[in-house]
């Protein structure tokens, strides 16, 4: 069994788990088709014969794919799947097993040796307890999925909140400048326009940081401060009435 530790864990993007998650949804059903045309191949279809050859390629290109990665995939990325892969499910040898069993099976038709009909019959046997396995492996993506979610709405919800403290302290900094300007007067004027200018970048600040806010469904997780940055704004304003 490979070594893993909380180091180990790849960041990965939820573009990418969307990827994995149709490939793992995908060996479920080349697995099932497999186990049909080899018993299609066993009754002396030679069509079924190249099918099974053609989806045992693809099968076993996609299982690489999954657990060790290519190109912009990452293979096992976390801890959990690591434990389903290689762990107490051992969905790893599992996995590789039915693929060296289906492909003795075509060697036998090929050559026609005896012990084709036991091979049939022990990938038969695996057919269920397989697809199983496979369906949990794509939960197991799922799963992840929704924590990448999880941690990116959480990440959104931080830095809205960030946003919202700068904008209530750029309008206290922008109500004093206006009470300094007046008090100047003839003399404050320029600082007026500036502090005038500022506001309106505050109102665009505000602008966005409610877009950001709106964007979660209602059945998210509100963030932890539910006053909004107008109604903060409005309570500095008092303050300084």
């Amino acid at each position: 069994m490979k070594q893993w530790t909380h180091s180990s864990r790849k960041e990965i993007s939820a573009q990418i788990i969307g990827q994995l998650i149709n490939l793992a949804g995908r060996q479920r059903m080349l697995s099932q088709r497999i186990v049909l045309h080899v018993l299609l191949a066993s009754h002396g279809d030679g069509a079924a014969l190249m099918v099974v050859k053609d989806c045992l390629t693809t099968f076993a290109q996609t299982h690489g794919d999954l657990v060790s990665g290519d190109g912009p995939l990452t293979g096992v990325f976390s801890e959990a799947l690591h434990q389903l892969y290689f762990g107490t499910r051992n969905a790893d040898e599992k996995i590789q097993r039915f693929i060296a069993q289906a492909n003795q099976a075509v060697s036998c038709f090929e050559s026609g040796t005896t012990g084709a009909r036991e091979k049939t019959d022990a990938l038969v046997v695996q057919a269920t307890p397989l697809l199983e396995l496979l369906q949990e492996i794509t939960l197991a993506y799922q799963e992840e999925m929704r924590s990448v979610e999880s941690a990116s709405l959480k990440r959104q919800s931080e830095i809205a909140e960030q946003l919202g403290n700068i904008s209530m302290q750029a309008n206290i900094v922008a109500l004093n400048a206006r009470i300094a300007a007046a008090r100047a007067g003839q003399f404050g004027r320029e600082f007026a326009v500036i502090t005038t200018v500022l506001a309106d970048i505050i109102k665009e600040m505000d602008q966005l940081i409610y877009s950001v806010v709106n964007t979660r469904s209602a059945d998210e997780a509100t963030p932890r401060s539910s006053v909004l940055p107008q109604d903060r704004h409005i309570r500095a304003d008092r303050a300084f009435q």
